[in-house]
């Protein structure tokens, strides 16, 4: 980790490597795995998989490395040839890839050249109890009626919030308003197609909001829009606070999550189309969205962070366990 800052949590202490860049960690990641021989290093994202990949080249007694994956490396679209090889490289090395979606996991075997049992899919954690602790009984943070669509995340292009906007302006429901929670660079490119689409009066757009649970607790829907995904940690983050979510089958994640028609609605990729009639359907009838949002509280439990912590240690376990026999 580079930086300053020094964390306790739970008796665990985070080791500064003062590493400034992610390259520079290697020899000080190096010379820590000599000291402390750990059973199991474990690192997450692309760089940080090559860096551990790296690092343990050489040792006399290694470490099991297990890297984990967030994206598509496809579908992302911004790493070079040289670095999709070199990830291939560290995952190949390593007893075990986790993917953070099925997705993502049947991609890595495919373009990486991994046996597949060694690439498992682990989902990532939520903190559901504390969502939707956070989203009962709280305050509606808008003024004024009507229903109210939510969708969250940075504004960047992969978040597909101008289509959500190209949805949203096909709207039936005149009264309806969409909120879009956070921040980025598509801020103004985002707020002059509002304009250009004759809805900038019908949209709210209040940065990066703390605590999202209100909000999704009172959204007629929750809209996941987004080009493509690792998993979609935030729809299940709208399901624990009961907003009945309208998702994009995107890569990849989304289908991992989300039932469609029973815990959710799932729709083609990038249909802007589809989304708009979707969202009308659960905006104009109470008893589906009733039953998607109940339904989808519940299904948000099993990404619970102890289940998913339980996984993992699952996971280190039998592989500690084969290297000693």
């Amino acid at each position: 980790a580079s930086g300053t800052g020094r964390i306790w949590l739970d008796g665990i202490k985070p080791v500064d490597l003062n590493a400034g860049q992610l390259r520079h960690a290697l020899l000080p990641l190096r010379r820590l795995i000599r000291r402390r021989r750990p059973d199991v290093v474990y690192s997450t994202m692309v760089g940080a998989n090559i860096v551990a990949a790296t690092s343990v080249i050489g040792l006399r007694r290694p470490p099991l490395m297990v890297a984990r994956e967030t994206n598509s490396h496809r579908a992302r679209g911004d790493l070079s040839r040289a670095q999709r090889r070199a990830a291939g490289w560290a995952y190949r090395r390593a007893a075990a890839v986790v993917a953070l979606s099925e997705g993502v996991r049947g991609e890595l075997i495919e373009d990486c050249r991994l046996e597949p049992e060694r690439v498992v899919t682990i989902h990532n954690p939520v903190d559901v109890d504390d969502f939707s602790k956070r989203a009962s009984g709280s305050a509606r943070p808008w003024e004024g009626v009507g229903p109210v669509v939510v969708g969250a995340g940075r504004l960047v292009r992969q978040k597909g919030f101008d289509i959500l906007l190209r949805a949203f302006a096909g709207f039936s429901a005149p009264d309806a308003r969409l909120a879009i929670l956070g921040e980025g660079i598509e801020r103004e490119s985002l707020s002059r197609q509002a304009r250009a689409l004759g809805i900038a009066e019908r949209i709210i757009m209040p940065g990066h909001v703390d605590n999202p649970a209100p909000w999704f607790n009172h959204a007629a829907a929750f809209a996941l829009s987004s080009r493509w995904e690792g998993f979609g940690h935030v729809i299940v983050e709208a399901m624990a606070c009961g907003a009945p979510v309208v998702a994009f089958d995107c890569p990849y994640g989304p289908a991992d999550i989300v039932e469609d028609g029973k815990t959710g609605i799932l729709l083609p990729p990038e249909d802007a189309d589809a989304m708009a009639s979707a969202l009308n359907r659960v905006i104009r009838d109470p008893d589906l969205a009733a039953r998607l949002g109940g339904a989808g509280r519940q299904a948000a439990k099993r990404f619970a962070a102890p289940i998913i912590a339980r996984t993992y240690a699952a996971l280190f376990d039998d592989l500690c366990a084969t290297a000693r026999h």
